[in-house]
């Protein structure tokens, strides 16, 4: 495997153009070509599967802790193709678990701060539990609930280069498995081995395949409506969490979503016939003053979640040379400084996994 087969991300991607069935967010490296294998043993100290937040923000807090001989490797082309880029990019900051809202709570505090990726602090507003009027912060909605100002949205494709920014990424490389050695794994890919002393499994969709772990996808659509000009793109997120709606301004329409959860296969982004059909009816069910929508464009995401729907961060029990960060259920964009953070902590032991309420070995 060749050296010119990697690319070094050193500058923020640029966003793909959304189309129908494809990701919005999409960043791509800094030399599109990657592949190359040439027969020369490669290594690192520390290999991580998968380019996307998990992947990346490890590698992130990793380089700043001193750990810098780290290797990426991408099955795709680019980074961001599946469920880091196929999201809203809502930074929202709330969960039903306790552990997991510490979390959010302190990865959105870092992302506000607009100083690594542009973070619009246009507000978010729950319809529930509450008595503050949805229409106070947008007109064209219904319901009370409660505000959120400092909620808001981020440049996703900024935010994953700014992660991977100096980092040594093999792109368009797929993991096959690994074998130990006396000091470390070799892992075997589509394009040769690669030794390391600890491989992380960042996989996205993909992790419970790789990681063995029992982590399933689920599909979710999201769709964006043509432009119409009553839109005002300063509105904040409007979020029915019981009913499973939200939207927010897009592009001079709408952006939507059901909260549809559907089992799928990685990688897999079968879009379902009728849903259209289903949004309509949120609509006038729920948002009635929006009227007639016409769709301009959907695609498919996938958020993959352990058994108990709980983040996967720490080391695998069978296995003291894997690591995992996985299962962030739909969070990763939010959740991915803290998350990467904590994953980088526990690997150069500042710290102690043990009793982790994420950790791998409640899995087993």
């Amino acid at each position: 495997m060749s050296r010119r087969g990697y690319a070094r991300a050193d500058r923020p991607g640029r966003p793909a153009t959304a189309s129908a069935g494809s990701a919005p967010n999409t960043v791509y490296p800094a030399r599109r070509s990657a592949r190359a294998c040439e027969g020369a043993a490669v290594g690192a100290d520390i290999v991580i599967i998968g380019a996307g937040f998990a992947g990346a923000a490890t590698a992130f807090h990793l380089a700043r802790l001193g750990r810098t001989d780290v290797l990426i490797i991408e099955r795709e082309a680019s980074a961001g193709v599946h469920s880091s880029g196929r999201n809203a990019a809502i930074i929202r900051e709330h969960a039903d678990d306790a552990a997991e809202q510490a979390l959010l709570h302190a990865g959105a505090n870092v992302l506000r701060r607009g100083e690594l990726a542009a973070f619009d602090r246009r507000g978010l507003f729950i319809v529930g539990p509450g008595q503050d009027e949805a229409a106070r912060y947008c007109p064209r909605a219904s319901g009370r609930g409660t505000w959120h100002p400092d909620d808001g949205t981020i440049d996703v494709s900024g935010l994953l280069g700014r992660y991977l920014e100096g980092q040594r990424v093999l792109y368009g490389v797929t993991v096959l498995d690994w074998t130990h050695g006396a000091h470390g794994l070799t892992v075997r890919t589509t394009e040769g081995d690669v030794d390391c002393r600890l491989l992380v499994n960042a996989a996205g969709p993909w992790a419970g395949e790789v990681g063995k772990l029992p982590l399933t996808p689920y599909n979710r659509h999201l769709m964006v409506s043509t432009p119409m000009p009553w839109v005002d793109g300063r509105w904040p997120v409007i979020w029915d969490g019981y009913r499973h709606f939200y939207f927010r301004p897009e592009s001079g329409g709408l952006l939507f979503s059901c909260c549809d959860e559907t089992p799928g296969r990685p990688g897999v982004y079968e879009e379902d016939p009728k849903i259209l059909d289903t949004l309509q009816q949120r609509i006038e069910t729920l948002q009635p003053a929006l009227g007639a929508i016409a769709i301009r464009t959907t695609w498919v995401g996938q958020r993959t979640f352990a058994p108990d729907r709980r983040f996967v961060i720490g080391f695998d029990p069978r296995d003291e040379r894997v690591f995992h960060v996985a299962g962030l259920g739909g969070h990763g964009v939010t959740a991915s400084y803290a998350i990467g953070l904590r994953a980088a902590e526990i690997i150069t032991g500042k710290l102690d996994g043990r009793d982790d309420p994420f950790g791998a070995g409640r899995l087993f």
